[in-house]
């Protein structure tokens, strides 16, 4: 599973609405995420990557590419497959 599936079933497990979202979704208008959903999202992907979010950083955050954008570039999130398991590189 790469960084944007991990990210969009994080954000699938964490709402309660089931959508079809993709690396363009926009997350307050398509999703209808409020400050608490946008707040139980940060938890499960800092539970899942072991990294602590600045809430600061979702200030910006408008799509879900956004999410992927920010981990790759301020908290250097890789992913890889080795051996057929999910590996931070």
């Amino acid at each position: 599973m790469n960084l944007e599936e991990q990210i969009i079933s994080i954000i699938k497990d964490n709402i309660e609405e089931k959508y079809d979202i993709t690396a363009d979704t926009d997350l307050r208008n398509e999703l209808g995420l409020d400050s608490f959903d946008t707040m139980m999202i940060i938890n499960a992907i800092e539970d899942e990557f072991d990294i602590t979010i600045d809430e600061s950083d979702f200030d910006n955050i408008k799509i879900v590419l956004d999410i992927i954008q920010l981990l790759q570039g301020k908290y250097i999130i890789v992913t890889g497959v080795k051996n057929g398991i999910n590996e931070f590189l």
